[in-house]
């Protein structure tokens, strides 16, 4: 029978049998072979809901996953071979309404969510998915680099939105695991300097190993002041909020130039952010929330066979379906230098 890491609450997880169930017409059965723990999970698992959207009764979270099919559903004969490796697009859009139409699925006005309820998520050793949001993977990316394509497509989604060019200068705030892959993905789209901000020492290691010019704790220093510092009092051209904490908008608006962007990618736990109005409007700043991903998935894959971007660096706990607890607590307490705490069901 099935097992899932199923959520009665905050902090509650058990591990439970999980219902059998057959794929549907257009459908594909998965096994699960890895989930990433995002930052997103975590607001769930801490406050049983995330930004307004609350946990309403038993959840199975997880939607940075990867699978192999088990099983074909009607309609997906030829599609897709019993035993074939898929990344998961955690994004069910409705493919309907105008946003879809307009090719913007992540903007959709119906989207499902795995791992967001109401839809049950990942971190269970079987589930049934839409065949469309399966993406196979090729030889030689493994189920956790399948499973983190997501988290790079979100960041590589985020690059596009900031338009960086050649020569700018790019702040980054917050390099957990969607924060160094911005870091990665800022230097390959040009950028001459990468200033990153975080309050962990651990992090701040691995973003100089990634190519950060300079880095600054979050608690000891002051990032606008060395930005305005290192810069002449100019600003950043980019500056990229992922830190999921309240304040860190704030310092992006801050620390960009006149007429700069500011792109924000976390998700605040307090679902609100501060930033100074008139420093906005006198700069001129565009400002843009980033929703997700668009099309990313192949270009994301491309990347990483190419050894453009490192992803194995990201995976630094592993756990077994049974460790869900622990692998949740090991990441919402930061401990032993975690950036992605993985598990891996089967």
């Amino acid at each position: 029978m099935p097992r899932a890491a199923v959520l009665h609450g905050p902090r509650d997880i058990r591990i439970e049998d999980w219902p059998d169930r057959a794929p549907g017409p257009g459908e594909v059965l998965l096994d699960v072979t890895a989930v990433g723990i995002c930052g997103s999970d975590l607001h769930t698992y801490l406050n049983g809901e995330i930004g307004g959207t609350v946990a309403a009764g038993p959840l199975v979270l997880g939607h940075e996953a990867a699978g192999r099919v088990a099983a074909l559903g009607a309609g997906v004969e030829g599609k897709f071979q019993i035993g074939q490796p898929v990344a998961i697009d955690p994004g069910i859009p409705c493919g309907e309404c105008e946003r879809c139409l307009d090719g913007q699925p992540n903007l959709c006005t119906r989207l499902q969510f795995i791992g967001l309820w109401p839809r049950q998520g990942a971190l269970c050793t079987q589930m049934v998915h839409p065949a469309k949001q399966c993406v196979p993977l090729p030889a030689g990316i493994d189920p956790v680099a399948g499973a983190l394509l997501e988290p790079l497509g979100v960041a590589l989604h985020a690059i596009n939105l900031a338009k960086i060019r050649v020569d700018d200068d790019v702040l980054i705030v917050g390099c957990g695991g969607i924060g160094l892959l911005l870091l990665q993905l800022a230097r390959l789209a040009g950028a001459k300097r990468v200033f990153v901000s975080d309050q962990h020492d651990w992090r701040l290691d691995l973003a100089r190993r990634y190519g950060a010019d300079a880095t600054v704790h979050a608690v000891e220093g002051d990032i606008v002041a060395y930005v305005h510092d290192a810069t002449a009092g100019r600003g950043v051209d980019v500056a990229m909020e992922s830190a999921w904490v309240k304040d860190t908008a704030g310092q992006c608006v801050e620390a960009a130039r006149n007429g700069g962007r500011v792109v924000i990618v976390g998700i605040p736990a307090e679902d609100s952010m501060t930033v100074r109005a008139s420093t906005a409007r006198r700069k001129g700043l565009s400002i843009k929330m980033s929703r997700r991903m668009k099309h990313t998935y192949w270009p994301s894959i491309d990347l990483v066979k190419r050894g453009a971007v490192t992803l194995a660096a990201l995976a630094t706990h592993r756990f077994a379906l049974e460790q869900t607890r622990e692998a949740f607590e090991t990441a919402a307490n930061y401990r032993d230098g975690v950036v992605r705490a993985m598990v891996l069901p089967t």
